[in-house]
């Protein structure tokens, strides 16, 4: 049976190092993260636990965000993130699981499946996007490189031409307010600061 315990921000796994030669670590900035710090190491305690090998080096997805872990010389495997603008990893797992409660939290609130884009897909925005406007999002059945996120604002004149793409990364990084929404699947529409979260049939049958 594997636990999970914590020290100061730090959650870590008790029970592994017999079996596989190494326990599970990872820490956050924030004590108010600490159950979904524990969630996060809890559950891959017990991936790896079932027999699934994790190397040292290897990134895993973790919802919307992704997280490599190392080796360090006490025979941990410890939890570095990607940065916001996902150029490089830091240590530490805030991002990721904030991610993780914040597009939670949204999904449950409208009963919908948790289904987060990777962060290599993109999302079509207009101008007023990243200027920090209200925005409108809506959800479109896509190809698999398109997360099917379309973000407009009242810049937006109805000009296609007027928009362009980025991957999702650079919205959660430019607009941390948006990213609790990214998760919600096809079909769905919210408009935001004022979080109005809904569901447009038209849009889940629209052909991607």
């Amino acid at each position: 049976m594997i636990s999970v315990l914590n020290e100061g921000l730090t959650c870590q796994t008790a029970g592994l190092l017999d079996q596989t030669g190494y326990e599970i670590s990872a820490t956050v900035d924030n004590p108010l993260l600490l159950s979904e710090c524990k969630e996060l190491v809890q559950f891959l305690g017990d991936y790896v636990a079932a027999g699934n090998a994790i190397q040292s080096g290897e990134i895993v997805k973790y919802g919307y965000w992704l997280v490599k872990v190392n080796l360090d010389d006490r025979r941990r495997l410890v939890f570095w993130e990607y940065n916001p603008e996902a150029t490089d990893f830091v240590l530490g797992v805030s991002s990721t699981v904030s991610h993780w409660r914040d597009q939670h939290q949204i999904c449950q609130k409208v009963d919908a499946v948790f289904s987060p884009p990777r962060l290599d897909q993109l999302v079509v925005i207009s101008d007023g996007v990243y200027e920090g406007d209200e925005v409108e999002g809506v959800r479109y059945p896509s190809p698999d490189h398109m997360s099917g996120w379309w973000l407009t604002t009242d810049r937006f004149n109805g000009d296609t031409s007027t928009l362009k793409t980025v991957h999702a990364h650079h919205v959660s990084a430019r607009r941390p307010d948006l990213a609790k929404f990214l998760a919600l699947p096809f079909g769905y529409r919210f408009f935001s600061p004022q979080s109005d979260v809904w569901f447009d049939r038209k849009v889940a049958d629209a052909e991607s």
